[in-house]
């Protein structure tokens, strides 16, 4: 026997199809949720918190002033931090790891991720000596490594392993965060030397969000490196009583000629970058009027 679907019902299953496609969608977008990107004032120094469903991430720490590590800390708590999955410290001068001392006292701490340079400064070995005392899992990841933490994957573009040939800054961990569409180049303060190594690994470098390297000193920030990365916003994590020597001008110059939009802590204080893998959104704790450059 012959079964027939009236018109009326085919047009009821058509819609019904539609709807079902148009809900799947949406989730599948949605499934990717959101992360946030926290560059944070903390004065003289880098700090930058990394937020996502199943992670939490923090590169570096900022200096080991008292008021400074109480303003990071309490900022992390504001964030809803109590574990941190990872800890990034790219090198081992103290305006990247002296507010991590606090961090690890005051947080659990699951595992360090460290360049491997040694240096002999005593912030450097009471940092160590914690790490140790805290049995916290410390690893020095390498170039072509992935960092699998939680539902993110950081691509390690640099140190090589001979890590020893280069000065602290050069020993800097640089990563690169992809999420959907969206690119995050996090460079501590890698030099150009480190920036023509990475230009010809032959690794990905594109980004859409630079942390522009070492303070935005003119000892980074190569041309060939920012056509390269060729972000559409950099940050860089200056401290205002240094506004008389950094930003270099020469670096500002280079990304206002490539219509890179710019922020800084020294003049829009903590900058949060918001994603979900399509779109990116950017706020800003004061002063959003005077950024410097703009597309």
């Amino acid at each position: 026997m012959k079964s027939f679907i009236k018109k009326e019902n085919i047009k009821y299953i058509i819609l019904i199809l539609v709807f079902s496609l148009l809900l799947f969608s949406s989730f599948g977008i949605a499934a990717l949720g959101e992360i946030t990107v926290h560059f944070i004032d903390v004065a003289k120094g880098d700090a930058i918190l990394i937020q996502s469903q199943e992670a939490t991430i923090l590169i570096d720490g900022g200096n080991r002033w008292d008021w400074v590590v109480e303003k990071f800390v309490s900022y992390l708590s504001e964030q809803g931090v109590k574990t941190i999955d990872a800890i990034v410290s790219t090198h081992p001068h103290t305006d990247h790891i002296g507010g991590l001392l606090a961090v690890i006292k005051k947080f659990q701490v699951k595992a360090v991720y460290d360049s491997g340079k040694i240096h002999t400064s005593k912030t450097f070995e009471d940092y160590l000596l914690l790490i140790d005392e805290k049995e916290i899992t410390y690893y020095t990841p390498r170039r072509g490594e992935t960092l699998n933490i939680g539902d993110l994957e950081l691509l390690v573009l640099h140190p090589v392993d001979d890590v020893e040939q280069y000065s602290l800054n050069n020993a800097s961990i640089v990563l690169r965060l992809e999420y959907g569409n969206i690119s995050f180049l996090f460079t501590g303060d890698a030099g150009r030397r480190v920036e023509q190594e990475i230009l010809h690994s032959g690794l990905p470098i594109k980004s859409t969000v630079l942390k522009v390297g070492h303070h935005g000193t003119k000892t980074s920030s190569s041309g060939a490196f920012l056509n390269q990365v060729n972000p559409e916003v950099a940050v860089i994590q200056v401290w205002k009583a240094l506004r008389f020597f950094l930003p270099h001008p020469k670096v500002l110059c280079a990304l206002k000629s490539r219509g890179i939009k710019v922020y800084r802590n020294d003049l829009h204080g903590t900058v949060v970058i918001s994603t979900d893998g399509n779109q990116y959104w950017v706020e800003v704790e004061e002063n959003p009027a005077k950024s410097p450059t703009g597309r």
